[in-house]
């Protein structure tokens, strides 16, 4: 049940901002972001379980973000990564030559998945079903985007609006001002009043009190929740800003990650 938002073309020292949490089982092992492909340059975490990476970033600020379609009809083992679906999407370098490989590419080779992407100038949404016609691709205008585990827009992930309101009140201030605003978003344990819950989705495996307790922005439950988190903000040509928290933003540290590229926190 991640959560991917990006604000894009709202803020005057950059083109774009990205605020991730990803949420996943405890016990699948992963790895805080490293080099994943060196030319080009692809930073990003990693997935020890299938490999990939579920957010990744070029040196020339191209980056993208990958939520799993909720899905209860079953995962099939026997199909590609998803994570590596990132990788190879960023080694092209360009958007255009990002673009181009979506939409050529066999998506029944893979369990379902949506995309969010850009490079400083565009932003775009993706989905990706079993079927072979290739990813679904849409250009995004100007504003705040969160992607869940569905389309935009869908009704059965009410936290998205939350986090699109509460990003859009952020102010048009510098990083070192606003930076705190968006880890609060991030860290946010709310749940919805049961009575504004969407219905249970058909084949959920559980109860709908974890149904509810997947709602929050930042998940806790016995097995499953939030494990991670980045912040990012990038313009044409370079990422001016790339943390991460290798843990639920609550309780977890930020640790600055620029140092992969080489570059220098922002004031």
């Amino acid at each position: 049940m991640c959560t991917i938002a990006v604000r894009h073309g709202m803020d005057p020292w950059c083109a774009t901002i990205i605020a991730a949490n990803r949420d996943e089982f405890y016990d699948r092992a992963w790895l805080p972001p490293r080099v994943l492909h060196r030319t080009p340059r692809v930073i990003g975490g990693r997935d020890e379980q299938q490999g990939g990476t579920w957010f990744g970033l070029t040196n020339e600020g191209l980056f993208l973000g990958l939520t799993n379609q909720r899905n209860y009809d079953g995962y099939d083992a026997s199909l590609r990564s998803r994570g590596e679906l990132v990788v190879e999407s960023l080694k092209r370098g360009s958007l255009s030559e990002m673009r181009r490989y979506l939409e050529d590419l066999e998506t029944s080779d893979y369990n379902e998945f949506n995309l969010i992407f850009g490079d400083g100038d565009e932003i775009w949404v993706g989905y990706g079903r079993r079927d072979p016609r290739g990813v679904e691709l849409e250009q995004l205008r100007p504003g705040v985007h969160v992607l869940c585990n569905d389309r935009l827009g869908s009704a059965d992930f009410p936290k998205a609006g939350r986090v699109r309101s509460r990003i859009t009140s952020i102010p048009r201030s510098t990083w070192k001002r606003v930076r705190e605003r968006y880890i609060e978003v991030l860290s946010d344990p709310a749940l919805p009043e049961p009575e504004h819950m969407p219905p249970v989705a058909p084949g959920f495996p559980f109860d709908r009190e974890v149904f509810r307790r997947l709602q929050a922005v930042c998940i806790d439950t016995p097995v499953y929740g939030t494990v991670s988190a980045t912040l990012a903000v990038v313009e044409k040509g370079r990422v001016l800003q790339y943390e991460f928290a290798p843990g639920a933003p609550s309780r977890t540290k930020f640790e600055d990650q620029l140092h992969l590229f080489g570059g220098s926190r922002l004031g």
